[in-house]
C-alpha cells in the first residue's frame, strides 16, 4: 500500500482544530454549565452583586436623616433589590440580553451627598429627630427623597438627549478611557470612608474576608479537589474540580459567616 501524503490529500477542512480556550477560562459565553453547577453559580452571583446594591442604601440612608432602627429602611433596602432583579428581568429578556445584573450604581452617590450636604438639606440633631413623631419623621426623608428622584430624572432625560442625537460618540473622541477609568477610581475611592466604618465594627472577620477571598480567587486557581463524578454506562470515578477557581466568593461567605 503507497503512503498517503498527510498534507496534499487530506480534507483540510477535517485538519482544522478547534479553537483553544484560554486557560483562564472553564465557560465562555456561549457555554451552558451543568444544571447543578448553575444553581450554586447563580448564588454566587447573587452573593457578589447583593453587597454592591444593598450598600447604597445603608450609604444613603444616613444622608436621609433615616434612625438605624427606622423600619423604611428595610422598605428602601427591600425595594431597590426588587427594582434590581424586575429591570434585570426586563433587560435580559426584551432588552439588549446582555449577561449583567441591572442594579444601582455607585457613581450616583457622590453627587447624592453632595445635594444632601447643601445647607437646605441638612438632617437635623440626633435629639431632634429622636423627638419627633413617626409622620414626622417619614416626612423627614421622603421629601430629601423626592429631590433626589427629580435630579435623577432631570439627568436620566440628558442623557436620552445626547444618546439620541449622537453627542456620545462625539464626546467619547474628547473623553477617552484615559479620563473615565480614573475618574471611576476616584468616585470608588470617596466611598472608602463608608466601607472602613462598616469594616471596623469586626476587623477580624473584614480581614479574614479580604485574605480569604484573595487567597483562593489569586493564589489557589490551580488548585484541584478531588470529587467523585458519575456517568452513565461508566459508573463513579474520581475527577478534579477546580473549586477555587469556580467558586471563590462563595466559598468566602460560607466560611466567614
Amino acid at each position: 500500500m503507497e503512503m498517503m501524503d498527510n498534507h496534499s490529500d487530506v480534507d483540510p477542512e477535517a485538519t482544522k482544530e478547534p479553537l483553544k480556550r484560554g486557560v483562564d477560562i472553564n465557560y465562555g459565553i456561549d457555554d451552558s454549565p451543568p444544571w447543578y453547577l448553575s444553581i450554586f453559580m447563580a448564588l454566587q452571583h447573587y452573593l457578589t452583586m447583593i453587597g454592591a446594591i444593598v450598600s447604597i442604601p445603608f450609604i444613603l440612608t444616613p444622608a436621609l436623616c433615616m434612625e438605624d432602627e427606622d423600619p423604611s429602611r428595610g422598605i428602601i433596602i427591600s425595594t431597590m433589590i426588587f427594582v434590581t432583579g424586575l429591570v434585570t428581568y426586563i433587560q435580559a429578556t426584551w432588552g439588549c440580553r446582555l449577561p449583567i445584573v441591572q442594579g444601582g450604581t455607585i457613581s450616583f452617590l457622590v453627587p447624592t451627598l453632595a445635594i444632601l450636604n447643601l445647607p437646605q438639606w441638612k438632617c437635623p440633631s440626633k435629639d431632634v429627630i429622636a423627638a419627633l413623631d413617626p409622620e414626622a419623621k417619614t416626612e423627614l426623608w421622603e421629601v430629601r427623597m423626592r429631590e433626589l428622584s427629580g435630579a435623577i430624572a432631570v439627568s436620566a432625560l440628558f442623557q436620552v438627549f445626547i444618546g439620541y442625537t449622537g453627542l456620545v460618540g462625539k464626546l467619547l473622541k474628547i473623553i477617552t478611557p484615559l479620563t473615565i477609568v480614573p475618574t471611576v477610581s476616584l468616585v470608588g475611592l470617596t466611598l472608602f470612608s463608608h466601607a472602613s466604618e462598616t469594616a471596623s465594627k469586626h476587623w477580624g472577620i473584614a480581614v479574614g474576608t479580604i485574605f480569604l477571598m484573595t487567597l483562593f480567587s489569586q493564589a489557589m486557581t490551580g488548585v484541584n479537589v478531588p470529587t467523585l463524578k458519575y456517568r452513565k454506562g461508566h459508573g463513579l470515578k474520581i475527577g478534579w474540580f477546580p473549586l477555587f477557581k469556580l467558586f471563590p466568593v462563595l466559598l468566602t461567605i460560607v466560611i466567614m459567616w
